[in-house]
């Protein structure tokens, strides 16, 4: 497994993508922008449920927002499901809060309630 790709596992059906981190629990923000600019929509574009766990990413741009977005709609379309977990940082609540994104992907705090929510579905 290369240096940019995170970790992407199934749990009761739900597809979870995290990123690794560091002993300070800290994700690479050039590994997480690498990842969404180049590889996130193909990698992911099979999984009708899908949960993106944010632990530890302190912040993103718009070469990452775009893509979720992206995702979001083609889930959607798909009849899928997508939420987001573990923004445990103020400047990226910040950020979703800014662009309104809080309004429109599902958030959860913890990773085992978003693929709860979504295994439900």
């Amino acid at each position: 497994m290369d240096l940019y790709h995170p970790s992407i596992i199934e749990d009761h059906g739900v597809h979870v993508l995290s990123f690794r981190r560091d002993e300070l629990g800290i994700a690479d923000l050039d590994q997480v922008r690498h990842y969404f600019a180049q590889r996130f929509l193909e990698e992911t574009a099979a999984f009708p449920k899908l949960v993106i766990d944010l632990a530890g990413v302190a912040t993103l741009d718009s070469a990452c927002l775009g893509p979720l977005v992206q995702r979001l709609r083609q889930t959607q379309a798909n009849h899928g499901r997508l939420a987001l977990c573990g923004v445990d940082s103020p400047a990226l609540d910040e950020i979703f809060s800014l662009t309104r994104f809080d309004k429109v992907f599902p958030f959860y705090k913890l990773r085992a309630d978003a693929v709860g929510a979504l295994a439900d579905a």
